[in-house]
């Protein structure tokens, strides 16, 4: 039997380019400014491509002091239609700064949100993303020191003594009337909000956001509390077009109220959008652009939300991971020497919902 082939070592590389081993751990490091020549740099570039040397992820972590893995917990990974684009953007950002993203999903059985951050903290990852596919507020989840924490799609309570940590989130209220303005540039004046019927963060920025457009345009906002379901759309739109003088427009909170808005007018006789403009939110994959007629809506951003959170956390792991050095490379420097924790960093940022146009908006009929 021929034996496994033995991986190559940093020694192979040094002895193949004819340098130091120090020299090697300078260039695959990236410090050689001022230390290393041009030319052993490229002598030893060429030994490790023609030894197909790699470096060991074991022995980067034990010198960097991180394992290079990234938490991410989430209320419904398994059964969110969005939940794929958050993490899927997120682990590609931290891949592409060479993480690892370990998933706990708080939907299975008995999952709580501390057990998941202690079994990660256990993993020794480096950073927690926590994720909520619905725009929510929460109570923010207590990592241990040292490990920084960014809240996606959700922000956090008030705390009394701690700092809320990094939250990136939905622009909701600029959506909302990017929604409505649009409604009221083709025309449309007798507008209708079907909202959701709960006290959410998404439902109040909303309603906020197509109030103030209309109010600006010296209309009387008028707000339906509907609900979040395609029953709900239709229901709710079903007793407007009953109406002696029926709404031409529809702004609905999501896209499946929408849905149910549209089933709604062909069970009526109404043609979408001839006679009754529809415009919803969200831009569900695979459902917006099905119906019939395409679905213009406002778009929430998760791909993107995905990727600026996990960017925002490791730029606050790589910072952390900075300040220990400088403070380890101080000739006499105190433990716990002040500068600023990583892991404390706050603020919100907030990521544009764009308006996607389709079918389902035109000018009022006449008269």
């Amino acid at each position: 039997m021929t034996p496994a082939a033995r991986r190559p070592t940093s020694a192979d590389v040094a002895e193949r380019a004819g340098v130091s081993r120090a020299t090697v751990s300078m260039v695959l490091n990236g410090r050689t400014e001022g230390t290393v020549s041009t030319a052993n740099q490229e002598k030893v570039l060429a030994a490790a491509a023609e030894l197909g040397y790699t470096r060991s992820a074991v022995a980067m972590s034990l010198r960097e002091r991180r394992t290079r893995t990234i938490g991410l917990i989430s209320d419904e990974i398994a059964t969110s239609p969005w939940a794929g684009r958050m993490v899927r953007e997120a682990s590609m950002a931290a891949a592409e700064r060479g993480y690892m993203v370990l998933t706990a999903d708080l939907s299975l059985r008995e999952a709580t949100v501390e057990g998941a951050v202690r079994m990660l903290a256990e993993r020794q990852v480096d950073g927690l993303v926590y994720a909520a596919m619905g725009r929510t507020r929460i109570t923010a989840p207590s990592p241990p020191p040292g490990i920084p924490l960014v809240l996606l799609n959700c922000d956090a309570l008030p705390q009394e003594e701690a700092e809320a940590p990094v939250s990136v989130v939905p622009d909701d209220l600029r959506g909302a009337r990017r929604a409505a303005r649009r409604l009221l540039e083709v025309g449309h004046r007798r507008i209708v909000m079907l909202s959701g019927d709960d006290d959410s963060v998404a439902t109040r920025e909303r309603q906020q956001g197509f109030t103030e457009v209309l109010e600006e345009a010296g209309l009387a906002p008028r707000i339906v509390r509907a609900g979040w379901q395609m029953d709900d759309g239709f229901r709710a739109a079903t007793e407007l077009l009953a109406e002696p003088v029926p709404p031409t427009a529809l702004f609905c909170i999501r896209d499946r109220v929408a849905a149910g808005a549209i089933h709604a007018a062909a069970v009526a006789g109404v043609a979408v959008p001839r006679e009754l403009s529809v415009i919803g939110f969200d831009d569900e994959d695979f459902f917006a652009e099905v119906l019939t007629p395409p679905l213009t809506t406002i778009a929430l951003p998760h791909a993107e939300m995905g990727r600026t959170a996990m960017t925002a956390l490791l730029d606050l792991v790589d910072a952390g991971a900075e300040e220990q050095v400088d403070g380890e490379s101080e000739a006499g420097a105190a433990d716990g020497a002040d500068g600023a924790d990583a892991a404390d960093r706050t603020g919100t940022v907030v990521v544009a919902c764009p308006l996607v146009e389709r079918s389902s908006v035109a000018r009022p009929p006449a008269g």
